[in-house]
């Protein structure tokens, strides 16, 4: 194993926040980016010292100096790249969505338990620091048995008649995990099932709609809004509902709230940023106590970030290294695309859907 991980990142412009943590990390140099738009890719470089430049995807392959590789590109055509990464000799860390649909998650799975490279999935929101010390909080028994979240996230991304921007159609296509749901609001679904430990999810039922279609001309557009509710082993609950498109609060660019109720507490996550580029963000817990008038609660507050890709490539790296094991594994992967499967079909359907284990 070399002294510092040399890491590649193909796809610059969800990609490079990864490039920036491993120039920042101390076990890892940014290497090398490819990207078929070389300006991009240029700047990038640029701006995070990175030696060398490539435009197709394999030519950092064969890039023998590089040991990881990080995968930002688009989910349709994400997968022949991860397992050529892989079949090449590469550890690997992919962006989300993680692909289609969990038939794509488990051949990538297949091709780097043959491999024997390390492989790690992308959900920045699990490295964030408060996130941790909650979920440390949740399993210590501080808010009881966690029995329900609730997630409410509604972003700005467009409105009427919105032209996709080149390069990013695949957003607004329905069936590849883009839209309210799997472009943003699936980190605060992840988020809450990791706060409340990854329970097994059972079942999954779903209202979508596409209410603000886009000029783009598609079969079937990628949903506006998604509301669902799912049900984990335990007798936990999931409740969330998601918008790409803010039909009111004019002054709002998204808009986060995020609850974990317990049997003995609660644990609130707020985030909300204006227009202007005010934020307000923070974490509220109410620990050992629930509300009465009576009680006399333990309360605390945290200010917060919105995830922290740094943090993911020092988590990429230890898992090279074998010091922990990834904070989102191709097992943890694996299950949550099988929901996010469930989720869609039950919007299709108008069915209660049951999650394949």
């Amino acid at each position: 194993m070399p002294d510092r991980i040399k890491i590649g990142v193909v796809g610059c412009r969800v990609g490079r926040s990864w490039v920036a943590g491993a120039r920042a990390g101390d076990d890892t140099v940014a290497w090398a980016v490819a990207d078929l738009n070389q300006e991009l890719a240029r700047q990038v470089a640029h701006e995070n010292d990175v030696p060398r430049i490539y435009g197709d995807y394999r030519e950092l392959l064969a890039d023998d100096e590089v040991d990881a590789v990080g995968i930002a590109t688009a989910p349709d055509v994400r997968k022949p790249m991860v397992i050529d990464a892989l079949n090449a000799g590469k550890h690997v860390l992919v962006q989300k969505p993680h692909g289609r649909n969990a038939a794509d998650v488990s051949e990538i799975n297949a091709v780097a338990a043959d491999s024997g490279k390390t492989l790690v999935y992308s959900y920045f929101m699990r490295h964030e620091a408060e996130n941790r010390r909650s979920r440390c909080l949740i399993a210590d028994g501080r808010i009881g048995r966690p029995y329900h979240a609730r997630v409410h996230y509604h972003y700005r991304e467009r409105g009427v008649d919105y032209e996709p921007p080149p390069g990013r159609e695949w957003l607004y296509r329905w069936g590849l995990k883009g839209g309210a749901l799997g472009q943003h609001g699936s980190h605060f679904l992840d988020q809450a099932w990791y706060l409340v430990g990854c329970p097994q999810p059972e079942w999954a039922f779903a209202v979508s709609h596409s209410a603000f279609p886009t000029t783009l001309a598609v079969p079937r557009h990628s949903e506006d809004y998604m509301s669902l509710l799912v049900g984990c082993a335990g007798d936990i609950t999931i409740q969330m509902d998601t918008s790409a498109v803010i039909p009111t609060w004019a002054d709002r660019a998204w808009d986060l709230r995020l609850r974990i109720l317990g049997t003995a507490g609660t644990i609130e996550f707020e985030s909300v940023s204006t227009t202007d580029g005010d934020i307000r963000t923070g974490t509220r817990r109410l620990l050992d106590a629930i509300y009465a008038d009576s009680d006399s609660c333990a309360d605390e507050y945290a200010a917060h970030g919105n995830g922290d890709f740094d943090a993911e490539i020092r988590d990429f790296a230890g898992a090279i290294r074998g010091v922990h094991p990834p904070d989102v594994s191709p097992d943890d992967a694996l299950t949550f695309m099988k929901l996010l499967d469930a989720i869609y079909l039950s919007s299709e359907t108008g069915e209660k859907i049951q999650v394949d284990d």
